[in-house]
């Protein structure tokens, strides 16, 4: 199998290295690019190709915004995974407004690494589960995130309470509001957001919202 070749940019040594040997470790990922700002992470996209970008938000001489414009106009298909100490709004909103598919805070395990290259890989976007859903709502409403997903809606069957479980993962219910909403236990709301996850490819309610708002389960 083809591996998903991946590069990382952090001026930090001891954070770029771990997660170098961390993106390493998953099957089918190698990473053949290392940089520690923008600049020099263009400079070796120039020559070494790769499929999804790993980049700090704050580098010095280029930093991780800066660096995803260039990499946007010059190399349209690269995937790029924002990272940062941080996951206010503002972050988020300016990391997605100027061209990156996905962001994850440092603190992210590598579960979470892997869900998002599976995500951007097969949708072009993922964000975790602690993004506000109201955000999500917004971006797509406004055309900021547009995602693409491989099992199409007018294929897949959901029944009326998987449905009333994407409605209300979009309201920021949590599981056992949901499981009370619907007076039905946590484990069977579980279940359901399991179903939705396995019909539709989502990795995470992110991206359960993500598919309810596009294919019209959720109204704007």
């Amino acid at each position: 199998m083809k591996k998903i070749k991946i590069a990382v940019a952090d001026d930090q040594t001891m954070f770029r290295d771990g997660l170098v040997k961390m993106l390493n470790e998953i099957e089918g990922v190698a990473v053949v690019v290392e940089a520690s700002d923008g600049k020099e992470l263009i400079t070796k996209l120039k020559t070494t190709p790769v499929n999804i970008v790993f980049m700090d938000y704050r580098m010095p001489l280029m930093n991780g915004i800066q660096a995803t414009k260039v990499i946007r106009e010059k190399w349209t298909e690269t995937k790029i995974i924002m990272l940062s100490m941080y996951d206010e709004e503002e972050f988020i909103i300016s990391a997605i407004e100027n061209g990156a598919n996905g962001y994850l805070t440092k603190d992210d395990e590598s579960e979470e690494i892997t869900k998002a290259i599976e995500s951007v890989m097969a949708t072009g976007y993922y964000l975790n589960d602690r993004t506000s859903k109201s955000l999500i709502t917004n971006m797509v409403r406004q055309g900021k995130v547009t995602p693409k997903f491989e099992f199409q809606a007018d294929k897949i069957k959901f029944n009326q309470f998987e449905i009333q479980v994407m409605c209300l993962l979009a309201k920021e219910y949590s599981t056992k509001e949901i499981g009370e909403i619907m007076a039905k236990s946590v484990r069977t709301i579980d279940g359901y957001r399991s179903e939705i996850m396995e019909k539709t490819g989502a990795k995470n309610s992110v991206g359960i919202v993500m598919y309810g708002l596009k294919y019209g389960f959720i109204e704007l």
